[in-house]
């Protein structure tokens, strides 16, 4: 008795499985529109408008600052930060738009193929925001291979040496 009831609800199963597939094909004509007539996606936002353009560089207390601030959140390890800020003080003494002699500039004291290379990275002829000129930095010791030294530094003055060779042309 029992085979019996297990055939009919078997039987009864497939029997409700082929009719909604059926049915499925019979419902084509209720499909939903194509995805182009039926969503017009709303246009991209506007872009942010660009940072504020501070009247003048920060005083090189500030300047001190945000560059400690700025490496960190860029996960610089500490002795690694305070390396680039003694690099700053050196070339600068953190002012973000000094010019020096010889037509080095700015924080880091750029000069030559660098200084251009800045310039087209912050799409300025003059001097560029401190954040950028950080940035800048950034990319050049994550990207140039001469400033290996410094990644493998684990003290300060290591490092501190490591970006006076580097940023001095030279290699570990």
């Amino acid at each position: 008795m029992y085979r019996g009831v297990r055939a009919y609800a078997a039987a009864a199963a497939w029997i409700i499985v082929l009719l909604s597939m059926s049915a499925c094909s019979e419902l084509g004509m209720f499909a939903p529109p194509p995805v182009e007539t039926a969503f017009h996606p709303a246009p991209p936002p506007p872009p942010p408008p660009p940072p504020m353009q501070p009247t003048a560089p920060p005083p090189p207390g500030e300047a001190y600052g945000e560059l400690v601030r700025w490496f960190a959140a860029a996960g610089y390890r500490d002795f690694q930060i305070q390396a680039l800020a003694e690099h700053a003080r050196t070339e600068s003494g953190f002012r973000p738009c000094a010019a020096g002699p010889g037509g080095y500039h700015y924080l880091y004291q750029w000069s030559g193929t660098r200084l251009r290379q800045l310039h087209a990275f912050a799409h300025t002829d003059g001097c560029p925001q401190l954040h950028t000129q950080l940035a800048f930095a950034d990319k050049e010791l994550r990207n140039d291979p001469k400033y290996a030294c410094f990644w493998s530094a684990t003290s300060e003055p290591a490092a501190y040496a490591a970006l006076r060779r580097g940023f001095g042309r030279g290699s570990c």
